[in-house]
């Protein structure tokens, strides 16, 4: 496409005339961007200086009614975990029992586990084998020993045989 002298050179002098509208306008924006950056300055500081201390006093206000009523759900909460607490722990016992008695001892240790977490219910005590042998093993040492002391301290006649006087 061929352009005519005059059309190249409208084309030139509207390129030139958009490029210095572009520069303006960056001109402008950064103008405009340092007064927005001082604007959010001074917004911080009069937020500072006037919002900041009316909000600390209304809180402060509102605090003691706050308090008051996050004690009072928590002692609301604490009656009904008391009072029910009896309830869902023979519940949860209840349901162990009758997953044991349908051979279901996996969920039956889920529900266990979740009692027992939850503090509705007291951990299983586990049977130890050790400890039984461990008496075991202390009872039969002490009956020795007390064999072993009755053996020392018996009265056996037998044992003390005067002897005879030849004449």
């Amino acid at each position: 496409m061929k352009l005519s002298r005059k059309r190249r050179r409208e084309l030139r002098r509207l390129r030139k005339e958009a490029q210095e509208l572009l520069d303006q306008q960056r001109v402008v924006l950064g103008h405009a961007g340092g007064v927005l950056h001082e604007a959010g300055r001074q917004a911080k500081r009069l937020s500072d200086e006037h919002l900041a201390p009316r909000v600390d006093e209304t809180l402060e206000t509102v605090r003691p009614a706050v308090d008051r009523g996050v004690a009072t759900a928590r002692r609301a909460a604490d009656n009904v975990r008391r009072f029910s607490m009896p309830f869902v722990a023979a519940a949860l016992a209840r349901t162990i029992r009758t997953l044991d008695e349908l051979d279901s001892h996996e969920a039956a240790k889920q529900v266990r586990g979740f009692g027992e977490r939850t503090g509705y219910l007291k951990p299983e005590k586990k049977k130890r084998a050790g400890s039984w042998i461990a008496i075991g093993l202390g009872v039969t040492a002490a009956v020795g020993v007390g064999y072993a002391i009755w053996q020392a301290f018996r009265t056996d006649d037998e044992l003390w045989v005067a002897p005879e006087n030849e004449q």
